[in-house]
């Protein structure tokens, strides 16, 4: 990791759940160039913030790897870890207002999408503090695979 290269953006205030065994959970991710420039605590990874530098808030949300394609489906996902939130990886995932693997069965049904990111580049944002009551829901738009990915 060279903090002389400033991130596009540092994603920050909540959890990042990592899918990496050696490094399983963050709190905050740097982007550079639709790739994972950084993660780790916020004192690290704030290194990478330059003057241009976008911080976003995760407004205590939960951010998990991600498959984001509109081709992919249910049945066509691999049951084996699909990559991790880890500096060189491209920077795909989504930000959930909860974290699925903690609340109960009821509740991750009615979890909401609060950001998708694909290649670094944000394909839908939440636009107020609480997910929008027509945002994606988890359970019916989108699924967790057994890799801990987001689909």
């Amino acid at each position: 990791m060279d903090p002389t290269q400033p991130a596009d953006r540092i994603f920050e205030g909540g959890t990042l759940l990592t899918m990496n065994e050696r490094q399983p959970s963050a709190q905050a991710v740097a982007l550079q160039g639709g790739r994972i420039l950084a993660v780790g605590t916020r004192h690290e990874v704030f290194a990478f913030q330059g003057p241009d530098t976008e911080v976003v808030s995760m407004r205590g949300g939960t951010m998990i790897p991600a498959i984001v394609d509109d081709d992919t489906s249910p049945e066509n996902v691999e049951q084996e870890p699909q990559g991790t939130l880890e500096p060189g990886q491209r920077a795909n995932f989504v930000v959930l207002n909860g974290n699925p693997l903690t609340v109960t069965p009821r509740a991750r049904e009615e979890l909401r999408v609060m950001h998708v990111v694909k290649d670094g580049q944000s394909l839908y944002m939440a636009d107020t503090e609480a997910a929008r009551e027509d945002a994606p829901i988890f359970g019916e738009d989108l699924f967790l695979d057994e890799s801990g990915w987001l689909v």
